[in-house]
Formats: C-alpha cells, structure tokens, sequence
C-alpha cells in the first residue's frame, strides 16, 4: 500500500498552506529560543544554505526565455514597476517614521519590504485572480533584474539614516542573490529539459515553491529563535510589526487601484498593477535581512508571509467583485 504522504505530495501541501507552516514555525521559534539559548549562534552558515533553498528552485522554474514572447503592454509594465519599487519605498518609509519610528530594526524591516518588489510569485497570484499572466511574467523578470540596481539605492535612502548600511555590499549581496540563481536554474530548466523532455519539467516544477518554502521556515526558525527572549518579553512588537504590515497593504492597494481606475486599465491588467504594487517578496527579503542586518529585521520579515499570503487571498477573493465592477472588465467567476 502506498503511503498518503510521499514527499511530493509533503511539498506541494507545504506550498498550498505556506502561511500555516510559518505561523507554527514562528511559534515554535518562540518556545525553542525560550527553552534553549540560541543568541550567540551564528546565522550566516544557515542563512546562506536557506538562500540557496529558497532562490535556486524559484528561479529554476522561471522560464525568463519566454519574455520575448509575452507583454507587449510598454505602460502597464512601467507603471507597475514604478510602483512596485519608487512608490512602494515611499509608504515603507513613512511607515519607519512613524509606526517604528523608535526601532530601526523593524523599520528597516519595513524598508526593505518596500524596496524588494514581488517576483514570481506576482505570476502565481495573477493566475490566481485571473488577470494577464503574459504581463505579469514580464513584469516579474524585469523586476527581479531590477533588483541588484535600484533595491541597494532605496534601502540605503530610506534606512540610511536610522541604520548604517553598505550599499556597495547590499548590491553584490543581492546580484548574487539573484544572477547566480538565475544562471544556474537557466542551465538546470534547460538540462532537463534536454534530457527529460518538457513534460516532466512542467510535472517536477510544481514541487519547486515547496523546497523553496523550506529555505523561508529555515530562516524564520532560527532568526526568531535568536530574538525570542526579547521579543516574548516585548509582546508590543508582534502589534508594532501586524500594525506597519497592515498599513502597508491598505496604503498600496488604495493608491494602486486609484490609478488603474484612473488610466482606465480594466480588471485584467489592474489587478497586474494591485498585485505588483502590494505583494512583495518573501525569499529575498528575508535572505537579505538574515545574511546583513539585525535579528529583529528578520523578525519582521518573518510575519510578511502569513500576513501577506491572508491579505491577498483576502483581496482577490473576497474584494474581487467589487474591483471587476470598479475597474471593468471580465475577473474570476
């Protein structure tokens, strides 16, 4: 008999209820950094193999060759783009100045939300709520190669003066982060490929975000460990941080569907510029906080996951009907 819970199946659950595993994760973080000393542990060993897990199966199954096929639309790419970086840095830090504005390391938690747009996942949630994929693809390849060029310059305006930060290293940081992933997942796809055939890449591709996933519950479990004595003894911070994540998706979502209202987009391509514009990304984020700054920029990063994944759910599913009827245009049925 064969048993319910192979290890396909384990990832593509993980996947599917990715939200969950990281809460219990954080929680048991919490119990373990409580019962056991983990402040002198070193981070970057783990962190760096967590990166790996976490980037190099994302960018494995993004298929970037296909960009030259898909998004013509030269204005939606660009204006989702500008608010995916320059707009959405711009409510990250007057969220810092405010909500924590007497902790820099959560506000550079939520700088570097702002500064580190969405990537795959953008093409994921877009298929989701029925918009335009081929934008999104673009969109989503566009910007991860954006990322190593403006991310160090408006974390480094944004968090400079609460945090010194070395923008030179955030960016060689980040172009590893990235381009060595991407090399390595192009010439991955496209050994399989060869070998295997198409089909089998499409079928082993829907195991990739689950081992990815694993790389995110690494960090998180031994980040919120390290802190956990502060961070139990400080419960205000779990508000703080539920608090400036809030505001963050209200604020962009607003501004976002004000414009695709505004330059008449229509629900299709409206939802591309919401998606781009709110959702922002878990793996790198996060792989940056835990290789550069402090513990409790981690921390805050840890509840982007949960928070995120509810949120847009919450805005696709539950707010859909009301943004096809505002926007226009065909959404989900």
């Amino acid at each position: 008999m064969k048993s319910r819970w192979t290890p396909g199946k384990i990832l593509l659950h993980i996947k599917k209820r990715l939200y969950l595993y990281v809460a219990i994760d954080l929680l048991l973080a919490l119990w373990a950094g409580r019962t056991w000393d983990f402040r002198h542990l070193n981070l970057q060993p783990i962190s760096m193999l967590a990166v790996f897990l976490m980037l190099y199966p994302m960018l494995t199954g993004m298929m970037v060759e296909k960009v030259k096929k898909a998004g013509r639309n030269v204005r939606l790419i660009a204006l989702t783009l500008f608010f995916a970086f320059f707009v959405a840095s711009g409510t990250a830090y007057i969220i810092s100045r405010t909500v924590f504005a007497h902790n820099p390391e959560l506000a550079l938690g939520i700088i570097l939300v702002g500064a580190i747009p969405c990537s795959n996942m953008l093409i994921g949630w877009s298929g989701i709520a029925d918009a335009s994929v081929e934008d999104a693809l673009v969109i989503a390849v566009i910007g991860l190669l954006l990322i190593p060029l403006l991310s160090p310059l408006l974390v480094g305006l944004s968090g400079g003066p609460l945090l010194p930060i070395d923008t030179g290293r955030l960016a060689t940081h980040l172009g590893l982060y990235i381009l060595l992933p991407l090399v390595l997942g192009y010439f991955t796809r496209r050994e399989i490929i060869k070998r295997r055939g198409m089909p089998y890449f499409m079928h082993i591709k829907q195991y990739f975000p689950g081992v990815s996933a694993l790389g995110i519950l690494l960090i998180v479990f031994f980040s919120v460990a390290k802190v956990a004595p502060r961070v139990i003894t400080q419960p205000r911070l779990f508000l703080e941080v539920a608090l400036g994540l809030f505001l963050y998706y209200v604020i962009q979502t607003g501004l976002s569907v004000l414009a695709a209202r505004g330059l008449g987009l229509g629900y299709e391509q409206g939802m591309i510029l919401i998606l781009g514009a709110t959702a922002s990304s878990q793996a790198i984020s996060l792989a940056v906080a835990a290789t550069m700054f402090g513990s409790l920029t981690v921390f805050a990063l840890a509840f982007k996951p949960i928070l995120q994944v509810l949120y847009i759910m919450f805005l696709i599913y539950a707010l859909g009907p009301s943004l096809r009827q505002f926007l226009g245009g065909k959404g989900t049925t």
